[in-house]
């Protein structure tokens, strides 16, 4: 029988039997590395205890980061991190700063100031050793214990006090309904007196919430390169950051509801339902939350963040997402002439002067960010409208990696092709991909009023997904992201909606001809070959056709790494009638995809593919053939495998 997806029993909430079944839940592997009731002493924690550093401590930190004096801040708090191997040895809690410095620390990894806009050196370590710290006290203390949650808030005190947002609630101790761990609450003394903690430089206090910055930080993967590198590490760890958060969380609700379970003595664990308490005040329902707040559709603003510039050509895109930072993409100018002609003054007090005592250093974010009679000091790499322009005469010519200070021209050449994919654009794809896993696991597991019904994600997703451009769709449909970004048993859910999107409504519906694998959701060798391979999109445009058989692709090639799929003479029937039936469909559009005179490029580049993806199925026949032949030498005579079996659930 088939194995399980996260799609089985689309229109109602799943029962908690099937998360602890076999391995085909879709947290099998997630459960592995956590302490389960049973072996309760056979397995180490996974991450340390912790407790809040002492008050000579903290405040001794508190005083480094108001004095902007942030190397020997994070060196002291990272000094408490060194020994957090000895210290989980002996069962001795591991010191946490606050979350009002957690998060400073945040802001410091991605503020221009301390990233494509630092003024030296020094700014760009600053950065560095943030989100090393950050990183380091992820992995050993873990997301609960060290309050990311707080730490990690948008829109803190924007409603007059500081933090104000959480300040008023109390957390509880581990295992509570905050989701255990967390070392304490905002209080006025741990508010920072900084400019990187008001509303005017911290990035919680700059964006309404997290899918705004995302959908920014997607804009500088196809339009702005030299603010990309350091948006794809902050997504990095934050994305991290939400995995472990949710991960850590959903286990401890399964090993509590599983003690329950066994406490009770009852037999009917189908009957009863997990409610997954944890699971619900986790960073990324937080996030989810925040949409909610705001009175917005929660399902269209995810999905929405999550494809912003795919296409490499929206602007309905362009306006909606705006920079996170004032005047983020602006570089700085270089000042050094004007400080060496400074350094030449002499100092003479009695005439008035001063040398470069009184002289403007542009500060580059409270000089230049906050006054717009300096803008001029600035360029802004963007990209041309319509046509290039030639280069400003004495406009220093230089790379996105020129030293602190310097500016450099970064704009692009041309207006963005969305038939080429750009390296940030395809640096983002396992991001989104790896934020698509979380965003199904919420409509899996909570209930619909947090985020939506499975089907109705996966709907839209598939809606939104099959209007990118034929790069960007093969990209998202990848099988190297498989178990890197996205788990299988998600991927093959995915190309079922977006295969059975593109089918004819005249091909037999995967239920009459696999009702096993239809009910979990699967694929099978049976569904494959007579349900997908033999038909054509369901248009006559070259690009549904080639993206069609992308899709096609990717199921068999999915398929044959299962190793369940058997040669036979019917599927490579099936490949060469698909292959022939495509063909003759976008012939039928004419001249326009049919090889006339009028193909646009995109007809052009789908016809390519459409040949590419041809050859490709044709070798999986080969490939298939050549395993099966193989693998009859090797067995000799004995059972032969049943080619209806199962093929593709989960890992």
């Amino acid at each position: 029988m088939a194995a399980s997806s996260p799609l089985t029993d689309l229109d109602g909430t799943s029962t908690p039997a099937s998360f602890h079944t076999a391995a085909d839940s879709p947290v099998a592997a997630d459960i592995t590395n956590i302490t389960s009731p049973d072996h309760e002493h056979d397995q180490k924690p996974k991450y340390c205890k912790c407790k809040e550093i002492p008050h000579v401590l903290k405040q001794s930190c508190q005083i480094h980061l108001e004095e902007q004096m942030y190397l020997p801040a994070i060196e002291l708090l990272g000094s408490l991190l060194s020994d957090a191997g000895e210290r989980q040895q002996t069962d001795k809690p591991v010191r946490v700063p606050p979350p009002a410095q957690i998060a400073l620390l945040g802001t410091l990894t991605i503020h221009p100031a301390y990233t494509s806009r630092a003024p030296e050196q020094t700014n760009l370590d600053i950065a560095a050793e943030s989100r090393e710290y950050l990183r380091t006290l992820l992995n050993k203390v873990g997301p609960i214990n060290a309050d990311f949650r707080s730490a990690f808030s948008f829109r803190q005190g924007q409603s007059g006090g500081r933090w104000a947002r959480r300040n008023s609630r109390e957390f509880n101790s581990p295992g509570e309904s905050d989701g255990g761990g967390s070392i304490g609450s905002f209080s006025e003394a741990d508010h920072i007196e900084s400019k990187w903690s008001g509303n005017d430089h911290s990035i919680w206090r700059r964006s309404s919430d997290f899918w705004s910055v995302l959908g920014w930080a997607f804009r500088c993967s196809t339009t702005h390169a030299h603010r990309w590198v350091h948006w794809k590490a902050w997504l990095d760890f934050m994305i991290e950051c939400l995995e472990k958060d949710w991960d850590e969380r959903l286990a401890q609700d399964q090993a509590n509801f599983q003690a329950e379970i066994n406490n009770s003595g009852s037999d009917s664990e189908s009957q009863a339902q997990c409610q997954y308490p944890l699971l619900k005040q986790s960073l990324f329902v937080q996030f989810v939350d925040d949409l909610r707040r705001d009175r917005k559709r929660v399902l269209h603003e995810v999905i929405r963040a999550l494809l912003a510039f795919a296409d490499d050509e929206n602007s309905a895109d362009n306006t909606y997402y705006k920079e996170v930072f004032n005047k983020e993409t602006v570089l700085h100018t270089d000042k050094s002439n004007k400080r060496k002609h400074s350094q030449m003054t002499a100092v003479d007090l009695e005439n008035d002067q001063f040398g470069d005592y009184l002289e403007d250093w542009d500060d580059p974010v409270t000089d230049d960010d906050d006054d717009d009679d300096n803008i001029n000091a600035f360029h802004t790499p963007r990209l041309p409208s319509g046509r290039t322009g030639r280069r400003t005469k004495g406009r220093p010519k230089s790379t996105p990696f020129s030293k602190p200070g310097k500016a450099f021209d970064v704009s692009p050449a041309a207006t963005p092709n969305p038939l080429r994919v750009t390296d940030g654009l395809a640096d983002s794809i396992p991001l989104r991909l790896r934020l698509f896993r979380l965003i199904s696991g919420c409509a899996y597991y909570l209930p619909h009023d947090i985020l939506c019904k499975t089907h109705e994600l996966y709907d839209l997703f598939t809606l939104r997904l099959k209007s990118l451009p034929l790069p960007s769709f093969e990209l998202f449909l990848s099988l190297d992201h498989v178990d890197l970004a996205l788990p299988r048993f998600i991927y093959v859910s995915l190309l079922r909606y977006v295969a059975q999107s593109f089918t004819p409504r005249n091909a037999p519906q995967p239920e009459d001809v696999d009702p096993e694998a239809e009910a979990d959701h699967a694929i099978s060798q049976a569904m494959l070959r007579e349900c997908f391979l033999p038909f054509p999109a369901k248009t006559v445009t070259v690009e549904d056709n080639a993206k069609f058989s992308l899709v096609l692709e990717s199921m068999a090639w999915c398929l044959f790494q299962s190793g369940s799929v058997d040669y036979l003479d019917e599927l490579k029937w099936a490949v060469e009638k698909g292959i022939e039936e495509r063909e003759k469909k976008i012939k039928k559009g004419g001249g326009r995809g049919g090889g006339g005179a009028a193909m646009t490029a995109a007809e052009k580049m789908g016809r390519q593919v459409l040949e590419r993806s041809a050859a490709s199925l044709r070798t999986f026949v080969d490939a298939v053939e050549a395993t099966s032949f193989a693998e009859d030498r090797v067995m000799g005579s004995g059972d032969e495998m049943d080619e209806d079996s199962i093929l593709v659930g989960s890992p």
